[in-house]
């Protein structure tokens, strides 16, 4: 009996795991949308320094990461937080999805939401305003933040469901960088590799920072 409830927890666990990669584009095209009508009753100029913005931000940075622990039997929103330290794929407050595969033992990924009243840095002219909530996401190594995973110990893909009538692209800002040792002077948003599947745009996502769907 005790294997057989072993393979049996083998197999649902497999059945959910599937589940989950089928459907969580069509999850994030859906909560996204109520994502969008919010951003908008609210959208704000964008501009101010990566100093200001740290301020708001820094308490986050200086603690190291833990497990979910969602209450069983209760139905929840997707969690504005989550963490990731093996492979699968995560909702991040119902706003964009993180997806991780062939993670190496030590590292996890956090990743949390942030409203663009949280603004840093600039948006290149032309390329239109931040569509929904930023990602930021954090690489820990052994419970150190680090500023990337590299390929060949994982892989992380960011996903956001576009938004109907609008031309959006990824977009990157290293928020961390000066304090990690990575950057110095003030950054602005990079483009990113952007991978468009049908209503949903990804971005390889294996750098500390900040990530966001822009366009016009």
């Amino acid at each position: 009996m005790f294997f057989e409830s072993r393979a049996t927890i083998r197999i649902a666990a497999t059945r959910k795991g599937k589940t989950m990669n089928k459907t969580f584009r069509f999850l994030i095209a859906i909560t996204f949308v109520l994502t969008v009508t919010i951003v908008a009753r609210n959208n704000v100029a964008w501009a101010g320094t990566g100093a200001a913005s740290e301020q708001a931000v820094s308490p986050q940075e200086q603690t190291s990461p833990g497990l979910d622990k969602p209450e069983p039997g209760s139905v929840k929103p997707p969690p504005g937080e989550i963490t990731a330290c093996e492979n699968g794929v995560k909702s991040v407050g119902g706003v964009s999805t993180l997806e991780v595969t062939n993670l190496a033992p030590g590292y996890c990924i956090v990743a949390f939401l942030r409203n663009h009243a949280f603004a840093v840095g600039r948006i290149p002219d032309g390329v239109g305003d931040v569509l929904a909530h930023i990602t930021f996401l954090r690489i820990f190594y052994h419970g150190k933040l680090v500023h990337e995973l590299p390929i060949e110990d994982g892989q992380a893909e960011l996903c956001y469901a576009t938004v109907p009538d609008k031309t959006a692209e990824m977009y990157f800002f290293d928020f961390y960088g000066p304090q990690l040792g990575e950057r110095t002077g003030q950054p602005s948003w990079a483009p990113m590799e952007t991978k468009l599947d049908g209503t949903v745009a990804c971005t390889p996502a294996q750098i500390t920072g900040a990530y966001a769907l822009i366009g016009k």
